[in-house]
């Protein structure tokens, strides 16, 4: 039985370290991590993510959206690629638990339809879709609670309406992102879950 466990156990560490290596190459090199589909340009990393939490579980789906924010944090210090890096990137609340929550939704409602849809592909597409959102989602509301004012000014729009600037940047982002992460997803998964 400790045998058995300590192959588990090793599994899974060789298994995140392949995940870390997928990351890391996601955001490092050029259009790995984003779909080259102007004017959008959507990001494909919270793909790895999602992906993650169906296979491994909610637990390592959480770790392995900490993995991509500890390393979008440390691009936002050492490599900014845009004047908003160094401004939105460099909080936690920003590069790191937004993609923590990718895990965490995305493996609830992945349980959560497994009773209606327990091998179904539109199970696998709900769950990346809501968890692709969430980081979306999540990222815009902690820009709106610290930074609003820097933003309204980087974006040239009044302090009134920072709100409806960031919503138009989830409609016109983030549900193609989410689209892209339904697609995806399964035909990540399936393959995946017969080795």
């Amino acid at each position: 039985m400790t045998k058995q466990r300590e192959t588990n156990q090793t599994k899974r560490l060789a298994k995140l370290g392949i995940i870390t290596a997928i990351l890391l190459i996601q955001n490092f090199v050029p259009l790995l991590g984003n779909l080259p589909i102007p004017p959008l340009n959507p990001t494909i990393i919270h793909v790895t993510v999602i992906v993650t939490t169906i296979l491994m579980g909610t637990k390592d789906g959480m770790l392995a959206g900490f993995i991509w924010g500890i390393i979008r944090l440390f691009r936002a210090f050492a490599m900014p690629a845009t004047p908003l890096d160094p401004i939105l990137w460099v909080n936690p609340f920003i590069s790191v638990l937004p993609r923590v929550l990718i895990g965490l939704t995305t493996g609830f409602i992945f349980y959560i339809l497994s009773k209606k849809f327990p091998d179904s592909k539109l199970r696998i597409s709900i769950a990346a879709f809501v968890g692709s959102l969430t980081n979306t989602i999540f990222v815009m509301i902690f820009i709106y609670i610290f930074f609003n004012a820097e933003v309204a000014h980087l974006m040239n729009i009044d302090m009134s309406n920072i709100a409806y600037g960031l919503m138009a940047i989830i409609v016109t982002s983030g549900i193609p992102e989410a689209l892209v992460a339904a697609f995806l997803t399964p035909l990540i998964v399936k393959p995946l879950q017969k080795l």
